[in-house]
């Protein structure tokens, strides 16, 4: 009896959704393809959720680089006028709005600052500690791929 009570407080544990502002705060990304991650700090503005590059767990170029040492630049920017500055404090994610029928953040836009370009996106809890995210060149977001970012404590 006490395994059924148990596994019933579980499973309802786990049916309840989170609220819109529990994304507020900080997120890490899956790490890219050179080991590096993104701290994205997400806040509210004008009824739109945008997450800011807070940090990068490599935040300068490693060596053999031609910038060796300096702190990470938005090089491939398609505008020459960002290409020099920092990417830490730029909008990573933008633009989304919460639908609370769907429990996701839509309608919004993630930068990629490997290629320079920018993806339609939409984001998900799967619990209060886990967002999935899901870029794609496409607004239904047939093509593209989906990562999972963890709370930052």
């Amino acid at each position: 009896m006490n395994k059924l009570i148990f596994f019933l407080s579980f499973f309802i544990s786990t049916l309840s959704f989170s609220t819109e502002n529990d994304i507020l705060g900080k997120w890490i990304t899956e790490k890219a393809k050179n080991g590096n991650q993104i701290i994205v700090e997400f806040y509210k503005e004008n009824n739109l959720y945008f997450g800011k590059i807070k940090q990068l767990t490599i935040p300068i170029y490693e060596k053999g680089h031609k910038f060796e040492g300096k702190e990470k630049l938005d090089f491939s920017n398609p505008d020459n006028s960002l290409k020099t500055r920092p990417l830490v404090g730029i909008d990573f994610v933008s633009n989304f709005t919460y639908n609370p029928d769907k429990n996701v953040f839509e309608n919004g836009f993630i930068y990629n600052p490997e290629n320079g370009k920018i993806y339609h996106c939409s984001i998900s809890f799967k619990n209060i500690n886990t967002l999935s995210v899901k870029g794609s060149i496409d607004k239904s977001g047939f093509i593209g791929s989906k990562q999972t970012w963890r709370r930052v404590k």
